[in-house]
């Protein structure tokens, strides 16, 4: 077949590799910057099969409504050519938070050998060698497999939606925003795909339509530190005090619950500890550091961290470095929500990172001097941490939006 494959960046030119080695003509367009590939006018001039479009190309495109020929996913693509991979088990995890967490869980109990794809990198286990850094756009499963797999399992994190390559698919989150320049939203992406996985484990709070939905409430109780689970022929417990932040909480009874599925006792995850960019807890030279820098950073999480500091760190003062680093993440840390973190915490100082176009800083630094808050800007995480380290607040709440 003669092929159109839209968008460059995001994973369109691994979506090429695989088409051409299958003997089908591609032609690939950047949609975003229009460096590379084709332009959509010469696109125009020839005739094509098919289109492969990402979910989050604005519906409206041009050349979606010009050329009037099927239109497939990326998420689709990946499914059509995964067959080219034998692998045991596929865990497919999505959702707007919590899916480096549970994947990184889940990965730590999982028996034999596999890797775990998540927004922080590819490890191989058991012997936990980082096998370096893949997005988690749909066709980077192709990537990892096609450069990394050798035997076991495979569990991935994959943005807006499923590719239904898995043995179990399990949904992070309800939490919703606009995709496709506001003409699409995430959480039905995420959904409408969801028929495609035969079991879909989903957290508390929501409901799916599906033969295969498994609401993890049913497989997993939480009280206080303690998860206590049931499922077949095996039941326990497990105690961790990290099921008392919410950020951790969901993500570790679906861990649970999906290693129940998988027939594997989740009791191990009593050892599961938290991950850098996710209330990993650091003391450095006097200071108490909270690390919530991570592409799910949002409003709920800011004020977890906070909570989360006081618990450590008591009455101590506190310098909030917020912000994010690039427009790299779909959903980005909104000035509303920056402001409202700002309210409810109260710091004594505020570093601002606005890396992102969107936010708008002279609006939070509006509002900062309204209320009495010191502020500054910094250029990146980094640094803002060198600065929050020449203030006199023993407690800094990091609490970035960006890819770690």
């Amino acid at each position: 077949m003669r092929i159109l494959v839209l968008d460059s960046i995001h994973g369109g030119k691994v979506i090429v590799d695989h088409l051409s080695a299958h003997g089908h003509v591609t032609d690939l367009i950047d949609v975003y910057r229009n460096q590379e590939g084709i332009s959509p006018d010469l696109a125009r001039t020839r005739v094509y099969d098919l289109i492969i479009a990402p979910v989050h190309l604005d519906p409206d495109y041009s050349l979606l409504q010009d050329l009037r020929i099927p239109v497939i996913s990326h998420h689709a693509a990946v499914r059509w050519l995964f067959t080219d991979h034998a692998v045991s088990s596929v865990i497919e995890i999505t959702g707007k938070q919590g899916k480096s967490t549970t994947a990184a869980a889940l990965a730590s109990i999982m028996p034999g050998e596999g890797l775990l794809h998540t927004s922080a990198g590819v490890v191989r286990y058991p012997s936990l060698e980082h096998l370096g850094r893949y997005s988690i756009t749909p066709a980077s499963i192709l990537q990892v497999l096609s450069e990394q797999f050798s035997d076991g399992w495979l569990i991935s994190e994959v943005s807006l939606g499923f590719c239904g390559i898995g043995t179990l698919g399990i949904l992070t989150s309800f939490l919703d925003y606009p995709v496709a320049q506001g003409k699409r939203r995430a959480l039905a992406l995420k959904t409408e795909q969801a028929h495609l996985v035969k079991q879909v484990l989903i957290p508390p709070g929501g409901e799916l339509v599906h033969d295969g939905c498994i609401p993890v409430s049913d497989l997993v109780s939480v009280s206080g530190t303690r998860a206590c689970y049931r499922y077949g022929d095996l039941s326990g417990s497990f105690v961790n005090p990290l099921l008392l932040l919410p950020g951790y909480k969901t993500p570790l009874m679906l861990a649970a619950g999906a290693a129940l599925l998988l027939g594997v006792d989740p009791a191990g995850l009593s050892d599961f500890s938290a991950l850098p960019g996710r209330m990993e807890v650091t003391k450095d030279t006097g200071y108490t550091i909270i690390d919530n820098a991570n592409s799910g950073t949002c409003h709920s999480t800011t004020l977890d961290a906070y909570r989360y500091g006081r618990e450590i760190a008591k009455n101590e003062p506190v310098t909030l470095i917020i912000g994010q680093e690039s427009a790299s993440v779909c959903e980005n840390f909104s000035t509303h929500e920056i402001c409202a973190s700002i309210s409810d915490i109260n710091p004594r100082d505020v570093i601002l990172i606005p890396g992102d176009e969107r936010i708008m800083k002279e609006e939070i630094i509006q509002y900062c001097a309204n209320t009495g808050i010191t502020c500054i800007c910094a250029n990146s995480t980094e640094e803002g941490i060198r600065r929050a380290k020449t203030l006199n607040n023993t407690l800094i709440l990091l609490s970035v939006k960006r890819w770690k």
